[in-house]
């Protein structure tokens, strides 16, 4: 195995255990469940993005790039800042359930959108294959 296989192979499994992570953090907010303030988990979740974005910068040194030079790296980024954004209204800030539930929604959207990203190496996510078809 490579070292970008590696590297790529941890990417991919932080991510999955940020997104679920926030998922299982969110519901608890979502119902008041006293144990999304328990140290655990107040504390993994940032170890686990630490790893996510150190796999991600040392993946771009592999490939010797600035994420300025690929679009689809630089929309994950900016997606990424939105699904912080919306995280904090979610599991901090929301003064209502309503704003809570909205913005911890928006921050699953946010999170499959960049995913979806990610598989195509498209800014369209989604949508790549469409806009593949139409274009």
């Amino acid at each position: 195995m490579t070292a970008f296989a590696l590297l790529k192979a941890l990417h991919i499994s932080f991510a999955l255990l940020s997104v679920c992570g926030f998922t299982l953090r969110g519901y608890w907010a979502l119902r008041d469940n006293p144990l999304r303030r328990h140290k655990a988990a107040r504390v993994l979740p940032h170890i686990v993005d630490t790893a996510l974005l150190a796999t991600a910068l040392a993946m771009l040194w592999i490939w010797r790039l600035s994420p300025l030079e690929l679009p689809w790296v630089m929309a994950k980024i900016v997606a990424l800042l939105l699904y912080i954004a919306l995280g904090m209204v979610a599991l901090r800030f929301a003064s209502t359930g309503r704003t809570r539930a909205l913005a911890y929604g928006g921050a699953l959207c946010v999170a499959a959108y960049i995913i979806s990203v990610a598989l195509s190496h498209s800014v369209w996510g989604p949508f790549s294959s469409l806009v593949r078809l139409t274009g």
